[in-house]
């Protein structure tokens, strides 16, 4: 039987062979050659599964959409409902009538994944959530993400048990697509922080390989976290060094610590560097 190989020149038998001495704890794990277009490393991809707050992903991509085409301004003004002000779990300040430019709006979704600032952007581009959230069922279909489907902008589990649900290949497809058209979407997810304009209020990434230096990863500029009771903890993350890209998903972890470590052990085996456990764990639920 012949063997396969990828580009490098490396036979896959012995890529996975190698990446089983730490072999994911996560339920669904990926690892993508950007440049490449390329799978290197998978498990369950195709499995649709509650996926939190990396469902943001498509809001973001609608809302950077519709700034290229003009439709919306970054310094547009939102003024944010009952409906919005009222969202449940992670969030920023915010009361009803505030009146919020996009741009805070949007960092405020993209760093501590605020589900206040993500309906007031949904109901700003569509009127209403629920239309806003046809527009992403749409996208979804238009990108040929197939297990793909979205009850609402948050990732939020609704009271009838409903969830937005994604594998883990449409989400790498849906990353390729953000970073590959919006470029400079990265210079945002790599910040650690952010001070909203209209508030001064200072958010924080939830993503705690920007923020815990034994959970770092040199090159890394992204991507995005999740959490609930139904999806665990997930993370959406990219990686650059020196012209070479990777994008990794990893669902499904039991704590906030494991989706990094996961992370982590899956770009030190990218870009072939020994991997470095973390010394201490810690906890965020997002």
């Amino acid at each position: 039987m012949r063997k396969k190989w990828l580009a490098i020149g490396i036979p896959i038998s012995l890529v996975l062979l190698t990446y089983s001495f730490f072999f994911s704890t996560a339920e669904k794990t990926l690892l993508l050659d950007v440049n490449e277009d390329k799978l290197v490393i998978d498990s369950g991809i195709d499995e649709a599964v509650p996926v939190a707050s990396i469902s943001k992903m498509m809001t973001e991509y609608l809302i950077l959409e519709s700034i290229e085409q003009g439709i919306i301004d970054w310094s547009d003004p939102v003024q944010i409902s009952g409906e919005a002000a009222s969202k449940e779990g992670a969030n920023i300040s915010l009361s009803e009538g505030d009146v919020v430019p996009i741009h805070d709006l949007y960092m405020a979704m993209l760093l501590p994944s605020a589900n206040n600032a993500t309906v007031a952007l949904a109901e700003h581009l569509a009127d209403s959530e629920k239309e806003f959230v046809k527009k992403m069922n749409e996208k979804a279909e238009e990108m040929g993400l197939t297990k793909s489907t979205f009850v609402n902008a948050t990732g939020l589990t609704e009271l009838n048990s409903q969830s937005n649900q994604m594998s883990a290949r449409d989400i790498a497809v849906l990353a390729q697509l953000i970073i590959t058209r919006f470029p400079e979407v990265l210079q945002d997810t790599a910040k650690s922080s952010h001070t909203l304009l209209f508030s001064g209020e200072r958010v924080h990434t939830t993503n705690h390989m920007l923020t815990k230096s034994d959970l770092a990863f040199d090159g890394l500029d992204g991507f995005k976290t999740g959490y609930t009771n139904e999806a665990g903890y997930c993370f959406v993350g990219t990686a650059s060094r020196n012209g070479q890209r990777f994008i990794t998903v990893v669902l499904g972890t039991e704590n906030d610590q494991a989706r990094f470590v996961e992370t982590k052990k899956l770009l030190s085996f990218a870009f072939g560097e020994p991997y470095r456990p973390p010394l201490e764990a810690s906890l965020d639920r997002e």
